[in-house]
């Protein structure tokens, strides 16, 4: 797919345009607190905020844009998915957003263009990462504790009625034939529960920014995000972008 001149000439006017970097801050401050926050999950690895600056520039058309200073990331628009996401905690998103960003949005704040850049980079997050649900043990209770079998018993009913997981229960008794139970067993176990955790990260390329979380709405995304990291923003004048 080929790049319009008309796009192009929008936004190397950025080269010049200080304006342009209004935002670069706010960036930088939500790749570093999502690296703190998320940097002992597997296999993360953060971005670099210019990938994230691309996005903005890709998504806002610059500040002579009107949706510069209302919804830069476009979250919110009709028709839009990414807002219904984070506004309902879907997809793995709760575990992605921070406290103040779930308050901002459930506020409907999302209007607000440092609400709406968050919201943006919290959609991108949420879609680059991989999820499964494990059984996890209760950090607050971590005492092990001890079960007696009763009549009827198996592990499902076990696990629901002293509040644990069934891999939990199998976990703590290795030896123990869940089939062949017997009244008065005694079973060890650890409070736990199902949840959803974030397993994996895919890569933070280009292709698969603009995959997941353009989902090919715009099919020049990666080209875009492309000639911004690779043209202009090496052509910038300022250097707090180097």
């Amino acid at each position: 797919m080929s790049l319009s001149q008309k796009w192009i000439d929008t936004v190397e006017k950025g080269i010049d345009d200080v304006r342009w970097d209004q935002y670069d801050g706010s960036i930088q401050k939500e790749v570093e607190a999502y690296s703190s926050r998320l940097n002992k999950t597997p296999n993360f690895l953060s971005p670099s905020w210019l990938y994230i600056k691309a996005m903005l520039w890709t998504e806002s058309g610059g500040p002579d844009n009107p949706a510069w200073t209302t919804r830069p990331f476009q979250i919110g628009n009709k028709g839009d998915p990414a807002y219904d996401v984070l506004k309902n905690e879907k997809e793995g998103s709760s575990l992605i957003m921070s406290a103040t960003l779930k308050g901002d949005i459930k506020a409907d704040k999302i209007n607000t263009p440092d609400v709406n850049l968050r919201a943006g980079i919290a959609y991108l997050y949420t879609r680059m990462a991989t999820y499964d649900h494990k059984s996890i043990r209760d950090t607050k209770d971590t005492a092990k504790h001890t079960y007696a079998v009763q009549a009827n018993d198996n592990f499902e009913r076990i696990a629901k009625k002293i509040g644990t997981t069934v891999t939990e229960l199998r976990q703590s008794n290795p030896s123990v034939d869940p089939t062949k139970l017997q009244i008065g067993q005694k079973l060890d176990y650890y409070k736990a529960e199902i949840r959803l955790v974030i397993t994996g990260w895919r890569k933070f390329t280009t292709e698969k920014m603009a995959e997941r979380y353009n989902g090919g709405g715009d099919v020049n995304y990666k080209a875009k995000l492309d000639y911004l990291i690779g043209t202009v923003f090496p052509k910038l004048k300022r250097n707090k972008t180097k």
